[in-house]
């Protein structure tokens, strides 16, 4: 079997290939191995395929990024790129039959793609499968958090899966640990947003999210409200006072990026940041300026170093931070 795995779904493609490399049975450690197609030559990926499973009955060989690289070549070494290409569009349909050759690529190939024109005509032998990542539009990731869970054999309620998507955004690795989390904790019973609130961090930080924007608007009964819920809920005063100092110094990091024309995007990848949690910032940091920012930031790091030294107990000084971010 050929099979070709693309399309920068990396999550959905890495469990695709797991449930392959299951179908090997007792002895996949024997009859496995993985290949990086960015410096494969014919001849070891034809010796590699060539070889007969031991002791099970079918091989797997595996191979990484190989027609990426060969689609995106330019310059002199364009044309023995296209060379290979053109040898393993005509190979393919001799790989032995107990042996599955997998080609995992990071990104979508173009469909005119000598190899996948020839695999998509081996027909029950061959399949060309396509990842694309859910977008974060259209109620994309919603659609695949319902779909997800219902593979796992999780039910949930109505308003879970915006929670999960609002909360996390696109990363589906961390989704899918986040579900395996909740159901343990749901059990039998379906998981609720009540579930969510209580075991997802995401939910907390949204929460002091909430909090800062509350202290922005100068809502400060809001910011209060919030603070109390967060204390109820088992958070520590510390931890709280933690989480308030790196919502600031998100909006003051989002601050100047964006002063330099930087977009969502972009800021989300140079800080390793939840989109969700980029978007968010940028509204909130329109309502600073970068002085009283910068200002914000010190005075959280003094009410730090006064808890720490016993200065102050904890609880009363977030109380008063409160009161002195509210009328800002």
């Amino acid at each position: 079997m050929i099979t070709i795995l693309h399309g920068d779904n990396e999550f959905d493609k890495s469990e695709r290939l797991r449930a392959l490399k299951a179908t090997l049975g007792e002895y996949d450690s024997l009859n496995y191995v993985e290949l990086n197609g960015r410096t494969l030559t014919p001849p070891i990926l034809q010796h590699h395929a060539d070889v007969p499973p031991f002791l099970g009955e079918r091989r797997m060989v595996v191979i990484r990024d190989l027609l990426t690289n060969r689609t995106s070549a330019k310059g002199g070494k364009k044309k023995a790129k296209q060379s290979f290409m053109q040898w393993l569009s005509e190979y393919v349909s001799s790989v032995p039959e107990t042996t599955d050759l997998i080609f995992v690529e990071s990104k979508t190939i173009p469909a005119r793609n000598p190899v996948i024109r020839a695999v998509s005509q081996l027909g029950d032998r061959g399949a060309v499968l396509i990842f694309r990542s859910p977008s974060t539009r259209g109620g994309e990731i919603e659609k695949w958090i319902t779909q997800h869970a219902r593979e796992l054999g999780a039910g949930m309620e109505r308003g879970v899966a915006s929670d999960l998507a609002r909360f996390i955004g696109a990363d589906l690795r961390l989704i899918h640990s986040e579900l395996l989390k909740l159901m343990t904790y749901a059990g039998e019973r379906p998981i609720t947003r009540e579930d969510v609130r209580l075991l997802t961090p995401y939910a907390q930080s949204a929460n002091i999210f909430a909090m800062v924007d509350a202290l922005g608007n100068r809502q400060t009964a809001q910011a209060f409200r919030l603070l109390s819920q967060l204390r109820n809920e088992g958070a520590h005063p510390l931890y709280l006072l933690t989480m308030i100092v790196r919502q600031f110094r998100i909006l003051l990091q989002v601050k100047e990026l964006a002063a330099e024309g930087q977009r969502q995007d972009a800021i989300a990848g140079r800080l390793r940041l939840n989109p969700f949690v980029v978007k968010k910032a940028l509204t909130q940091a329109r309502r600073y300026s970068l002085m009283q920012l910068l200002s914000i930031y010190d005075r959280l790091l003094a009410v730090d170093v006064a808890i720490k030294t016993g200065q102050m107990e904890a609880n009363l000084a977030l109380d008063i931070l409160v009161v002195e971010l509210a009328q800002v």
